[in-house]
């Protein structure tokens, strides 16, 4: 069995959502995009457990425009902004850095300046609906739905012709409607067929709770694990398995252990100091009718049953020299892998949509990836939310559904089956960059591998008070690694992460103007949503810009040790300069050049070009930001004297 479609209407942040899956499918996406909320919905229709939970933030709340408020006041941030940007980019060399700081702090919100938009004023939705439709039945699931089948269309959903062909496929709707009575202040559900149903009348039929536990549905609850206490995981592995066997096993272990605590009891050591203690006083013959003595005394677990001493046993391992040891001092990781091992075994239902929320919070990279590609192979159809890019490893990228929050709007997105030859090689880009970057707002694109070392480095040295590209939601991707890389490949990448509904940003050199730079600047333009583009010359040439020639020199004498001769040879001229930025670049050594630069006395050497870029990339982040699309790195002359 799978699910063709889910349509959710006013369920907790999501307004609206219609999302058509083919097969498999990993949600993923940024945080309070609403991939728990998906999942519930999915649960609250197919799970007939899950509906405890309601609750009335389950209503979806829209914002709504309250009388004689100003709807212009809300854009006054854009605007600010929008001055901000053309202030930077148009300051004097030097001022740029200051103004680089400052810009970052006002696009982060640190300044306060930025006027806010009145409190939004919301409305709870009279109700929250989820329909899910699905098809792919086994012949005893297709008998229990009868009467209430419909044809299937090719886009997922149930077809409303009454002419549909004979021979298509059949699907059936089920439905999840919450509601809130304000007289009686309670929360109303109802699961019901749409198909024999019309709620404008209030009239449904109902979906019998027996029926959806007969549809193969899992839902992975990974607890604590080789628990055996009622209820447990393994324990109910044990009874599903063998369970006369475990009851007599459990019998035993109670014979057992009442036969070794009394024999505890009457060790002479034990019965001297219980005698001991009733000897006090006389408190043995003042307690009882006779005289007490330690004959009289025993011992068992809390209530005297088994499953009370069950509750308290725990699991050890022998995994490695250091001996038996408890669970939990072999590590979070064992436990969460044999807890989703548990989970697993318990959902083994042929042919089941499983439902997975948080997949792999606990887990390993390998085992992340190992157990949801596990997962995908042996379910009709798995739904897993994650914030692992490992668990996405086990997809195909046209399974993944990536959500989405801009400017407090969630969408999703989802790539579609890609027959463009070049357009296959960005897509090699999915698992090497695009990849690492799942959970993230923004991505900004460099032209190649080098450019990404060189802005990573210098943004995870900045100082206390300026803040990395990772706060404002930005992660930094090469267009291409080796020579699949370069400016031609960035709008290939840029339109793929755009499908993704990544924020895109492109960090691009400053190239003579020609009539294909001038092609390929208006490719990249149309691609992204702002560009930053560096000083003529290059990232090779950004690093140096700005900064006395004598920090250069002695940059440039470290590179010895690699072996070859100092680019520079001592000369504190822009010839020398020219040199060292070609060496760099053919020799591949951007790291260590800079890891030079920051080891020398004094240190102040933050390269102010590619400072610069960094706070321009974090100001044009924002979903808000509407200054230049175009945002050139002014060139920075070097101090005077130098």
């Amino acid at each position: 069995m799978r699910v063709t479609r889910v349509l959710i209407e006013g369920f907790r942040g999501w307004g609206h959502l219609d999302v058509r899956p083919g097969s498999h499918v990993l949600v993923a996406g940024v945080p309070r995009a609403g991939r728990t909320d998906l999942i519930t919905a999915l649960a609250r229709v197919l799970d007939p457990d899950a509906a405890r939970g309601a609750a009335l933030s389950d209503l979806h709340q829209r914002p709504i425009i309250p009388d004689g408020a100003d709807p212009a006041a809300a854009e006054a941030g854009d605007d600010v902004a929008e001055e901000q940007a053309e202030a930077v980019v148009e300051a004097p060399a030097a001022d740029v850095a200051c103004a680089g700081v400052a810009a970052e702090e006002d696009a982060f919100g640190d300044s306060g300046a930025t006027p806010q938009a009145p409190p939004a004023v919301l409305q709870r939705v009279e109700a929250a609906q989820v329909e899910v439709t699905l098809t792919d039945f086994d012949p005893d699931v297709q008998q229990l739905l009868d009467g209430v089948l419909e044809p299937l269309e090719d886009s997922g959903c149930a077809s409303e012709d009454p002419d549909a062909s004979a021979d298509a496929p059949l699907c059936a709707r089920l439905a999840y409607r919450l509601s809130y009575d304000e007289e009686a202040e309670s929360l109303e559900s109802v699961v019901y067929f749409p198909a024999r149903s019309n709620p404008t009348l209030g009239q449904y039929s109902r979906v019998p709770a027996a029926t959806r536990r007969m549809l193969p549905v899992v839902t992975l609850d990974a607890g604590q694990p080789l628990q055996l206490r009622a209820g447990a995981g393994l324990r109910r592995i044990l009874d599903e398995r063998a369970a006369k066997a475990g009851a007599a096993a459990f019998d035993a272990l109670g014979q057992a252990v009442a036969k070794a605590v009394s024999a505890l009891s009457a060790d002479p050591a034990v019965a001297e100091a219980i005698n001991a203690v009733l000897a006090v006083g006389g408190t043995g013959e003042r307690i009882g009718d006779a005289p007490l003595t330690a004959e009289q005394v025993g011992f068992h677990a809390e209530d005297g049953s088994v499953a009370a001493l069950l509750r308290t046993l725990r699991a050890t391992l022998h995994l490695d020299a250091g001996g038996m040891l408890g669970l939990a001092q072999h590590g979070s990781t064992v436990s969460a892998v044999l807890s989703m091992a548990e989970a697993m075994l318990l959902s083994t239902v042929p042919g089941a949509v499983v439902l997975a929320d948080d997949f792999g919070d606990q887990l390993d990279a390998p085992a992340t990836e190992h157990l949801a590609a596990l997962l995908r192979a042996r379910s009709g159809q798995v739904w897993l939310s994650t914030r692992r890019p490992e668990a996405a490893r086990a997809f195909e990228p046209t399974e993944v559904i990536r959500l989405v929050r801009h400017g407090g709007v969630r969408s999703h997105h989802q790539l579609t089956k890609i027959v463009d030859r070049k357009a296959l090689v960005a897509m090699r880009q999915w698992h090497t960059q695009l990849l690492a970057a799942l959970t993230a707002p923004t991505v900004a694109i460099t032209e190649g591998p080098h450019d990404v070392a060189v802005l990573s480095m210098v943004d995870r040295r900045k100082p206390p008070f300026s803040l990395p590209l990772s706060a404002h939601g930005v992660r930094l991707v090469a267009s291409g690694t080796g020579g699949e890389g370069g400016i031609g490949q960035i709008p290939r990448v840029a339109s793929l992460a755009r499908q993704l509904g990544f924020r895109v940003l492109a960090v691009i050199d400053r190239d003579k103007d020609s009539a294909q730079t001038s092609d390929e600047l208006a490719k990249i333009q149309a691609t992204c949503d702002a560009v930053v583009r560096l000083p003529p010359g290059a990232i090779e040439r950004a690093m140096g810009d700005g900064l006395p020639l004598q920090a250069l020199a002695h940059a440039s004498a470290t590179l010895t040790e690699y072996g070859i001769p100092d680019p520079m040879g001592g000369q504190l001229t822009e010839a020398a300069v020219t040199n060292l930025c070609k060496v760099i670049h053919r020799q591949g050594l951007h790291e260590q050049f800079l890891e030079a630069l920051y080891a020398a006395e004094p240190k102040a050497h933050e390269p102010p070009v590619i400072s610069m870029t960094l706070g321009l990339l974090a100001m044009a982040a924002g979903p808000s930001y509407s200054g230049k699309a175009l945002i050139d790195v002014p060139t920075m002359a070097r101090p005077a004297g130098t």
